[in-house]
């Protein structure tokens, strides 16, 4: 069943080439409900649920305008609220394959979804995906602002633990979750304080990784607050960028990020539109 999935979504997603092994470990698989759709014996379409969220819902183009879409919908909420639950969340913000439903630009930028919209589920937000080839980046030609000459780069040691969690407490608390999952953690400072951080991962799996390459991920990228607006954080990302070049990674991935604009200055672009659409159940 895991592979027949997997097929169709390569045929749903052709721009995402991961292989079968990275797709099922993003899918979380093991953990999910999987719901198949049949027609005629042909394997017409899919989705999967983990816990209240529809991990994904794939319907083959050659069988699409049937209804299959809504009928998968349909099974998967009753699966949701046969589990116990209220609401139907599309995606799950836990989840390392889609976050959310992915949706076309035009729609986005209205935060609209019409087809989620039509099965009764709504969003008040969303987010990008961002990804970058390193070989089209160049450190010397970045147009950005300089930052201050006494801020230094580099790797975090272990004994800076508890100041990075104060650093990191003051720009988003909720971020604090990530930072104990032993992912080296690249950061700025600034008189031996630490002024800016973020997480960088290399060889990591996403949702652009491919046979061939080798994925660099950068995440959960902060300043303080006295310390913004001084070019900190985008000369902080550019070195770890550097770095993670110099490591052998042929592209970098940036999760979960409305700052298009921002990783736009040093050349990233948007490659996918996320709608965090939820709706409440009637359980009988």
């Amino acid at each position: 069943m895991k592979t027949k999935v997997y097929e169709l979504f390569r045929k749903c997603f052709p721009q995402f080439s991961m292989p079968e092994d990275t797709f099922i470990k993003l899918l979380d698989a093991d953990s999910c409900k999987l719901i198949p759709y049949y027609e005629h014996e042909a394997f017409a379409g899919c989705a999967a649920v983990s816990g209240n969220c529809i991990r994904l819902v794939c319907v083959d183009p050659d069988y699409r305008g049937r209804g299959i879409g809504s009928k998968l919908m349909e099974k998967s909420e009753q699966v949701i609220s046969e589990n116990g639950f209220d609401k139907a969340v599309l995606g799950g913000r836990d989840s390392e394959l889609f976050i959310g439903a992915v949706t076309p630009e035009n729609q986005w930028k209205d935060m609209r979804n019409r087809f989620f919209e039509r099965e009764g589920y709504s969003a008040g937000n969303g987010c990008l995906e961002m990804k970058m080839s390193l070989g089209d980046f160049d450190f010397d030609t970045l147009d950005i602002p300089a930052c201050p000459s006494d801020v230094s780069f580099g790797y975090l040691p272990e004994s800076k633990k508890d100041e990075l969690y104060k650093a990191v407490e003051q720009v988003s608390p909720e971020w604090l979750e990530y930072f104990g999952n032993g992912s080296p953690v690249f950061a700025a400072e600034k008189d031996g304080k630490i002024v800016g951080f973020c997480i960088v991962d290399v060889d990591a799996d996403t949702i652009i990784s491919t046979e061939s390459n080798n994925v660099g991920m950068i995440g959960c990228v902060g300043v303080i607050p006295e310390m913004r607006r001084c070019g900190i954080g985008l000369a902080m990302v550019a070195n770890a960028m550097q770095d993670i070049k110099g490591k052998g990674c042929d592209d970098v991935f940036i999760h979960y990020t409305y700052l298009d604009w921002w990783y736009g200055r040093l050349g990233f672009k948007t490659f996918l539109h996320y709608w965090f659409g939820e709706k409440e159940l009637n359980r009988q």
